[in-house]
């Protein structure tokens, strides 16, 4: 199957600054693709928290490009996985002791895809998702890691339950799966959810062919979500699988 693929992140209307960080990674090798896509959402209570988006993607990208190396020279499925397990729990490590020793509060979310040819692996922390678009119906395939907290005067909100940086040891949501032709993974900050559906979704990548007219859709999706009034940073990656 071929990989087309596109991203796009925006501070939105509203916000002075985009605490939001998207990267999106692809690479073949005799015939295996690797591609990895992550999102990650800094903590808007946190003046900083783009620090903790930007360590943790940072990261993510440094390992990549230090896996592909070994996977051009054919390391095994099973030890890439293994090694991005560890490099997901060091970036972690890396927020935790940076809030530590400069005495700050940052933190963000993580929504991570990796697909090795035709087998996807996710690892989630936060309230980002990733969902996949398969046969005209949208899944979300990520929980939503948040807790809910009643005030005083009987108002009820939602409070994130688990971020990067929050705890020196991770608790981190895994999950994998198959990819089949035509599959669409879309993965998102919370605010490009909140007036976004399948139709929307679909419309917009029914006819995709190759990555530029991902990464059009990408941007298209964007627009329309803020356009509806979004008022927070928006941020989209689209990982889609066509057959050669």
């Amino acid at each position: 199957m071929k990989v087309v693929a596109g991203c796009i992140t925006s501070q939105g209307i509203v916000r002075e600054k985009n605490q939001d960080r998207v990267i999106l990674h692809m690479g073949e090798h005799q015939g295996n693709a690797l591609t990895l896509a992550c999102i990650c959402d800094g903590i808007g209570s946190f003046d900083y928290s783009e620090i903790a988006s930007e360590m943790v993607t940072q990261g993510i990208s440094q390992w990549f490009d230090w896996i592909y190396r070994r996977f051009t020279a054919g390391v095994p499925e099973s030890e890439i996985v293994e090694e991005l397990d560890n490099a997901v729990h060091a970036a972690n490590e890396n927020v935790y002791l940076f809030q530590k020793e400069n005495q700050i509060q940052i933190g963000c979310t993580m929504s991570l895809l990796l697909v090795y040819n035709e087998n996807y692996y996710i690892f989630h922390v936060g309230d980002s998702r990733i969902c996949i678009l398969r046969g005209g119906q949208l899944c979300q395939l990520t929980r939503d890691e948040v807790s809910v907290k009643t005030g005083s005067d009987g108002s009820v909100k939602n409070r994130l339950a688990n971020h990067m940086g929050k705890a020196m040891d991770l608790w981190v949501n895994c999950l994998t799966g198959t990819v089949m032709e035509e599959d669409v993974f879309i993965l998102g900050s919370d605010g490009l959810f909140h007036d976004l559906d399948v139709r929307d979704i679909y419309g917009l990548t029914e006819k995709v062919k190759n990555s530029k007219q991902m990464q059009a859709a990408c941007e298209q999706c964007l627009q329309l979500v803020m356009s509806r009034g979004e008022r927070d940073n928006v941020s989209c990656i689209m990982v889609g699988f066509k057959h050669k």
